[in-house]
Parts: structure tokens; C-alpha cells; sequence
């Protein structure tokens, strides 16, 4: 008995059939300032009349749109992608009955929302930025724009070329005319040869071969006249991109975030290149904002010449290295690269290494790479003594498109004291939002398929940086007051 009376006296008892004295209120699953219920008020100023037009009078009644939305804000905010385990937290996750209002959604109708409103979370994700504008967020005066490659939901030893398409659909063909011959055997022997199995076995592996027979005769199709091009029998949209070192079924995801971490434009491309990109996000920042965009931080993947053109013309500042800049060190290391050739202005003429000048020899119209070029030749390449090891021709070349002046631009604000300042900012603004998605929240991998839709999901993730960021907002303003 004393030792009944000792645990009596150390532990609180165990009360699971504990009966409430008074029904407990939704309001008390979750503390105050909770990440929920920030997700819920937000929410609750979205205008959802279009989604709700979509629904009918009849039947039973649906789970009203904003429900669902805020399931799935949350879920994108905290890394939770499937819509069963949002289901299921709907059961378990206090977080999630507070914003479900303790109804408990079947997964199909969660991923079915997802699935036929996906478009409607781009209007979202402005709205979020209009919140955050109205709190003295996300001024765009300098953006800094990246992008970060998240894999498809698509299985890399299914992009294939015509040929290889051609060839798989042989093998198919071959299987399809075993099973159909199996089939037609099965259907001789009758119940004998059936044995203990229903006798629907086989018509079902017929039929989905058949189906597979039609998706990839749709895939040769596609890519009748593109010889050499892969495409993907899963998502036809995606395309082999490296990331990390490895080439595989990737979506190039873009962003151009503020200063404080907001992210005022974004959308998915299936483009590797980034150098197309930085015109549309600058314009979906401006769109997006209603504000004009004045400096602009990005790595060399954003560098070329039409964009250094295009920002001067629109009078904004490039903080952007070119590749070539990025590597000077190492470049400067050859004796005659052609970063060891010196341009003078007022000559209109290069000095080489070896104090030989190279003289304006005429213009070219280079129409692949879309250059107008300038074009310098040396006069004294023939006598010189170290010709061998600075050019193989007769002379030594140097083409020089007529917009170097901008790129030069750009290398000497990034050389300047301030420009280094200003260029810094972009390690600390951008890539922890893609390390926050990636490594914090395990987002890695699209749950749909085709360009619109993970566009759709891309805006699901930066609705959620963005109401975190806006709610560390909140959080200072009230330390402050």
C-alpha cells in the first residue's frame, strides 16, 4: 500500500475516459498566434465566389472551398504534400481540425480540389502579396531572382526519343500478341485450365497493355518531327535538366523574392535556361506588385547580352555577373585569353599581351546567336614571336558584339564598393527560401503531373513562404509595440 501511495504522490493519474465538464471549443484545440490560425485568417479574405459557382444546390452539401484551401496552404506551408495524410491529420493534427472546422474531408475530395482548382492558387499567391504590401512588406525596389530545380513526378527511364518509343512499342506489340494467344488458349480449356482463378486475369493485363500501346503511339506522335528530342511517357511536359550534378526529369522553378523575403513573382518552367527567364519574372514582380522594379540581383545564369540591353532600356540597374567574370582568375591565368586584351575606348582598338595592337577590321552578323559584331585583327601576328601559342590563324581575332559596353557596365558596378555591398544581399535573400523548401519542409519532388499543374504547386510554396514571412512580420511589429 505504500508503494501505491508513493506513485499516487510522484505522477498525475491517467484519465483517458476523463469526461469534459463543458464541450470543448474549436478555438482551444490551438494557442494563440499558432501558424493555423494565421493560415485561417488570411484565408478567410480570399474570394472564392468563382470556385463556388462550380458547386450545385443538389445533393448533399460540400465542404466549402475555403476549407479545402486552407488544408492545403497549411500543408504546402509545413511539407505535408499528400492529400491522405492531410486526411488523415484531419483525424489526429489539431492544426488541421481547427482549419478543417472538425470535419473530417475523404482524401479524394481534397486531392480532387487541388486536382480541378489548381490555377486559382496564381490569384492567391497576389493576394498574399497584397497583404504583405498593406503591412510595409515586399517593396520591390531590389529583387534578387533565382531558380532551383525540383524533380517530377516521372520516372527518368521513360524519356525516350522517337526511336527509342518506336522500339518499346515493338517490344509491347510482342507481349500484347502472347497474352491475346494466352487468352485464347484459356478460353479453349474453359474451367480446366482455369483452376482456383476467377478468368479475368488476363483480359485485364490485355487491356493495360492496350492502354499502353495508345500512350506511347500518341508519344511517337508527339515527336514526329522533333528527331533526337526526349519526352517523358508520364508527364509530357518535363525535361531532362541537371541538378546536383545529375541530369534527370526536372522543372526549372523561378522566383524573384524582395529584401525581406517575399517572393513577388514565381512560376515553373521546363526551359534550363535561365537566361529567358528574367524578363517575365521582372514583369510579373512589377504586375504583381503595381511597383517598378529598380535593381536587380542574379547569378551568370541570367547574364547576356539581349538582357543587359533589355534593363538598360528599361533604366534598371544590373548587379549580374557573366560567366566569363566569374571565372576572370582562372582565365587571366592563360597568357592570351581574351580577358588579357585591352580595349581602349578612344582608339577604338585591343592591345595584346604583347603590346601589338588588333585594329577594327569590319562587322559581322552573327543570325544563330543574334549578335552584331565588331571585328579586330592584329597587324603584326605574322613576325610575332609567341604566335603559335595565341593563335592558330594568321592573326589573332577578337569579335566584339556592339553591346560589350553594357556588359562592361555591369562587371564595373559589381567591382565598385557598393556593388560588391548590394550583390551580397542575394546569398542571404533567395537561397535560404530554397533551402527552407527543400532541406527544412523535404519539398523535393512534384505530387502532379504537366506544367500548369506543378505551376499550380509552385504557387502553393510561395503562398506558404510568404505567410510565414508575413507572420515573423506580425511578430516584430508586436515585440515592438
Amino acid at each position: 500500500i505504500f508503494g501505491y501511495l508513493d506513485m499516487q504522490s510522484k505522477f498525475k493519474s491517467i484519465q483517458n475516459d476523463q469526461l469534459f465538464l463543458l464541450p470543448p471549443s474549436i478555438e482551444e484545440f490551438i494557442p494563440e498566434g499558432h501558424l493555423a490560425r494565421v493560415i485561417s485568417e488570411i484565408v478567410d479574405t480570399f474570394d472564392t465566389r468563382k470556385i463556388e459557382g462550380q458547386y450545385s444546390y443538389q445533393g448533399q452539401k460540400s465542404y466549402h472551398p475555403k476549407i479545402l484551401i486552407k488544408l492545403w496552404v497549411y500543408g504546402y506551408t509545413t511539407g505535408t504534400l499528400s492529400g491522405r495524410k492531410i486526411a488523415m491529420k484531419c483525424e489526429t493534427d489539431t492544426a488541421y481540425m481547427y482549419l478543417s472546422s472538425m470535419y473530417r474531408p475523404d482524401f479524394r475530395t481534397i486531392n480532387d480540389f487541388r486536382k480541378d482548382n489548381i490555377k486559382s492558387f496564381e490569384g492567391y499567391f497576389v493576394a498574399v502579396i497584397k497583404l504583405c504590401r498593406e503591412l510595409g512588406m515586399a517593396n520591390v525596389g531590389t529583387i534578387a531572382l533565382d531558380g532551383t530545380k525540383i524533380r517530377a513526378n516521372a520516372s527518368a527511364k521513360q524519356m525516350m526519343d522517337k526511336a527509342m518509343y518506336t522500339q518499346w512499342l515493338k517490344e509491347v506489340d510482342t507481349q500484347l500478341a502472347d497474352l491475346t494467344q494466352q487468352a485464347d488458349a484459356l478460353n479453349d480449356t474453359e474451367e480446366q485450365a482455369l483452376l482456383n482463378q476467377r478468368g479475368d486475369e488476363m483480359p485485364k493485363q490485355i487491356r493495360k497493355k492496350e492502354i499502353l500501346v495508345k500512350r506511347i503511339q500518341q508519344a511517337i506522335e508527339d515527336l514526329k518531327d522533333r528527331d533526337g528530342e526526349r519526352r517523358n511517357l508520364t508527364d509530357k511536359d518535363v525535361r531532362l535538366i541537371k541538378s546536383g550534378g545529375q541530369i534527370k526529369p526536372n522543372y526549372n522553378c523561378q522566383g524573384a523574392v524582395t529584401q525581406d523575403g517575399i517572393i513577388v513573382a514565381a512560376y515553373v518552367s521546363n526551359n534550363a535556361n535561365d537566361k529567358e527567364q528574367l524578363t517575365p519574372l521582372i514583369n510579373q514582380a512589377e504586375l504583381n506588385t503595381g511597383k517598378q522594379v529598380e535593381n536587380i540581383l542574379a547569378d551568370s545564369g541570367y547574364a547576356s547580352y539581349a538582357n543587359y540591353e533589355w534593363l538598360e532600356q528599361q533604366k534598371k540597374t544590373a548587379y549580374i555577373p557573366d560567366q566569363e567574370y566569374e571565372h576572370r582568375d582562372d582565365l587571366k591565368a592563360e597568357p592570351y585569353d581574351r580577358s588579357n586584351f585591352i580595349y581602349a575606348p578612344e582608339k577604338d582598338n585591343y592591345t595584346c599581351p604583347q603590346s601589338k595592337e588588333l585594329v577594327f577590321n569590319g562587322i559581322i552578323i552573327d543570325r544563330t546567336r543574334k549578335q552584331k559584331l565588331r571585328i579586330y585583327k592584329g597587324t603584326q601576328c605574322l613576325k610575332c614571336p609567341v604566335k603559335s601559342d595565341c593563335t592558330s590563324g594568321k592573326a589573332r581575332q577578337i569579335n566584339r558584339d556592339i553591346r560589350e559596353p553594357l556588359r562592361e557596365k555591369a562587371r564595373n558596378l559589381l567591382d565598385s564598393p557598393q556593388g560588391k555591398m548590394i550583390y551580397r544581399r542575394r546569398m542571404t535573400t533567395i537561397e535560404p527560401i530554397w533551402g527552407n523548401i527543400k532541406f527544412n519542409k523535404k519539398i523535393t519532388m512534384f505530387q502532379l503531373r504537366g506544367l500548369t499543374k506543378v505551376n499550380g504547386e509552385w504557387m502553393l510554396i510561395a503562398i506558404g513562404n510568404n505567410i510565414q514571412k508575413l507572420m515573423a512580420r506580425k511578430e516584430k511589429l508586436k515585440i515592438a509595440a
